[in-house]
């Protein structure tokens, strides 16, 4: 597991966009109106769709949420290809809701995008850094008076 913080705050983004869009399910699922603009279209409208048949739109909902657990992580462990796919996604995700005009979501899917960005630029940082070893030489420990 990669202890970079910033490459664990980006990856983690995917886990709350996972675990809020699994509350905003539950919460349509059982007729609430309330929401958090975290969550994710592509649940929202599995939840709308398949309303009459909810054994399709929980597992269309598990699936998605599965997904970005699953991005989240591997993009903690530093994996770019995480970070690639999830971004895409959920690029995806907010273009739906540009698409209804939900401006207040497409903010906050910015907001999360750009974080989660912040993650791929530090491990490509951390890629170009040189590789370090530490001086395990007889003279490394001895103290020059």
């Amino acid at each position: 597991m990669n202890q970079d913080p910033i490459i664990r705050s980006a990856a983690r983004w995917f886990w709350w966009i996972a675990g809020l869009s699994l509350v905003n399910a539950a919460m349509f699922i059982s007729g609430s109106e309330t929401n958090f603009v975290l969550g994710l279209a592509m649940t929202t409208l599995a939840s709308a769709f398949y309303a009459a048949k909810p054994a399709l739109a929980i597992a269309g909902i598990a699936i998605t949420v599965g997904f970005y657990f699953f991005m989240g992580l591997h993009a903690q462990r530093g994996k770019l290809w995480a970070f690639f796919v999830g971004l895409a996604v959920y690029a995806v995700d907010t273009a739906i809701y540009v698409m209804f005009e939900d401006w207040m979501s497409v903010g906050f899917h910015a907001l999360a995008l750009f974080f989660i960005f912040r993650g791929v630029m530090r491990v490509r940082e951390l890629a170009r850094l040189p590789a370090t070893t530490p001086d395990v030489s007889p003279d490394a420990n001895t103290n020059a008076v």
